[in-house]
């Protein structure tokens, strides 16, 4: 610990100090335990709100106006000293509209359509709100009384849903008091210690005051707006009142809105993407990750398809955690989509993506045509097979769709990151003819360059860090592609190109590591897929199958 101590001039004479800080200063502020004029001991600044158990006084409030700064020395902590010495003199210190937060940081949330209420009319009514068990988030969910007219007394409800209220949390519910006192903050009792009685006593009669005085959540509104909370903690109205009171500043919001509100400044019309749809076929390390990051983006519809189980050496690399071993992938990307968005659309689609021609009527490839043919969809396939990546590949280029794939390569030093734009940019097939007719021109991650299979070898070890990378370049690619089918774009930049190649460790087609390189790859126009080819590039069952599933998707529609 670092001190200084001495004697202070302030207008009510001398006064001794000790002002004690933390060794990691400056980075925290000092402290200051204030001592009476005779060294006895400290003076209680508890009824402050500032003063610890062991009565030391924190001189800087955690907030951008009373914080402290790097570049503050004892000066300034001596001058906040004196100023709140002699503020406490006057009867003075604090101010009501200074009163601190408590030390748990408790959201106290109310809609936008209910403060508007509280401040229009009505005196005083009851309302109803939803908590979290912690106690640290409280969301209003309704009030009465607000009409100025004691005839109407219809609730005013605000509520939020139920995938919202499950995905908060908010499992308990607690009635309180409102009271609307018409007075601004400047004209309220400057001493807190008089405070709860001033306010029941504004109160328009004995039934309000006498609910004032047994309600556990107090919401006050003054003229300038929704002020504080006061939250009694402890259960005997013989409790000090300073003990029993707990402040805390609310928010009016609508809460769900807030969530994108940093998303919706960078994208402009991003909103559109809550309409879009992403296929994801694979949802392991790199497919779970592309997940999260399109729904933090705003993106409101997902399809996931994959057949597998979280186990525990997916853990370190899935944005699964220990808690959902054994649980269907799918749900588990389910699951961290519905923490960032509760109302997210999400298809879940355990099993693996092929063309089964018994049973097509039940083939989960059904899920990937309806994608295929929605007018802000998109296809991401990160399952790094050739078999996979050539259905999804065939989907794409028939139904016109964007397709996205994706994959780590060799011990995830490498990755590679491309998208099929139908008519426009090369097909999947086209680059695998590229990469067979001139392999030292288009460079291919198989045995003979890596020492390890291409395309197909599941259960490689590799970092999750770099797994990332590549993740979210493809939600990136992603993201680009979705602005140029939506009206208004995203106001985001057109990839560069349209096949990335990215290395975390070089020395295969870089020169070095984190670096990217864009292959101009050209169109083939024999490919068998989006050419003048004839050569299929499925088997004759799996066209057979996909088209019966294209028929019946019509008949459907």
């Amino acid at each position: 610990m670092t001190f200084v101590e001495g004697t202070v001039d302030t207008a009510v004479g001398p006064r001794r100090y000790r002002l004690v800080w933390p060794p990691e200063f400056p980075l925290r502020p000092p402290v200051t335990w204030e001592l009476s004029d005779d060294g006895a001991g400290a003076i209680d600044h508890r009824a402050h709100g500032y003063t610890f158990r062991d009565l030391s006084l924190c001189l800087f409030a955690h907030d951008p106006r009373r914080g402290w700064r790097p570049e503050y020395t004892a000066g300034e902590a001596l001058d906040r000293l004196v100023m709140y010495l002699e503020q406490e003199a006057r009867d003075e210190f604090p101010r009501v509209e200074d009163i601190p937060l408590t030390t748990h940081s408790i959201r106290v949330s109310v809609p936008l359509s209910i403060a508007a209420a509280l401040r229009q009319g009505g005196s005083w009514g009851m309302l109803m709100a939803l908590g979290r068990e912690d106690g640290r988030l409280l969301r209003v969910m309704s009030v009465d009384g607000t009409s100025p007219s004691s005839i109407i007394t219809r609730p005013l409800e605000a509520g939020l849903g139920t995938p919202w209220v499950a995905a908060l949390g908010l499992n308990h519910s607690r009635q309180g008091l409102w009271c609307r006192i018409n007075k601004t903050v400047d004209q309220l009792p400057s001493s807190r210690h008089t405070l709860e009685g001033w306010i029941r006593q504004q109160l328009p009669n004995e039934q309000a005051r006498q609910l004032f005085m047994e309600q556990a959540l107090i919401l006050v509104v003054l003229n300038d707006g929704l002020r504080f909370v006061l939250m009694r903690t402890g259960a005997s109205p013989d409790t000090n009142a300073e003990e029993r009171l707990v402040y805390v500043k609310p928010f009016e919001e609508n809460l769900e809105e807030r969530i994108f509100r940093r998303v919706d400044d960078r994208l402009g019309s991003g909103r559109g993407l809550q309409r879009a749809q992403v296929a994801i076929v694979g949802v392991g390390s790199i497919g779970s990750s592309v997940a999260v990051a399109l729904a933090k983006a705003g993106v409101g519809r997902f399809v996931l398809l994959d057949p597998e189980f979280l186990d525990p050496e997916n853990v370190a690399r899935h944005v699964g955690g220990v808690d959902e071993i054994c649980l269907p992938k799918v749900e588990v990307v389910s699951r961290a989509i519905r923490r960032i968005n509760p109302a997210a659309e999400v298809v879940q689609v355990q099993a693996a993506l092929s063309l089964d021609p018994v049973g097509w009527g039940m083939d989960p490839t059904q899920h990937l045509i309806e994608v295929t043919h929605n007018p802000l969809g998109i296809v991401v396939c990160a399952t790094a097979t050739t078999e996979a990546e050539s259905v999804v590949n065939h989907l794409c280029v028939t139904g016109a769709c964007p397709g996205i794939f994706a994959a780590v390569l060799g011990r995830a030093e490498h990755g590679r990151v491309f998208r099929v734009l139908p008519g426009v940019t090369p097909c999947y097939q086209c680059v695998l003819n590229a990469q067979n007719a001139e392999p030292g021109r288009f460079p291919r991650f198989d045995r003979v360059d890596m020492g390890v299979p291409a395309y197909q070898q599941p259960g490689l070890p590799g970092l999750g860090m770099d797994v990332e990378q590549v993740a979210l370049i493809t939600a990136r690619m992603t993201l680009q592609t979705l602005g140029e089918r939506i009206d208004g774009g995203l106001d985001y930049p057109k990839a560069h190109g349209d096949h990335l190649i990215w290395s975390n460790h070089g020395g295969w087609a870089v020169d070095g590591p984190l670096q990217a390189r864009v292959e101009r790859i050209p169109r083939d126009r024999a490919c068998p897929v989006c050419g003048i080819g004839d050569e299929l590039p499925l088997a004759s069952e799996e066209e057979e199958e996909l088209s019966a599933l294209q028929v019946d998707r019509l008949k459907r529609s």
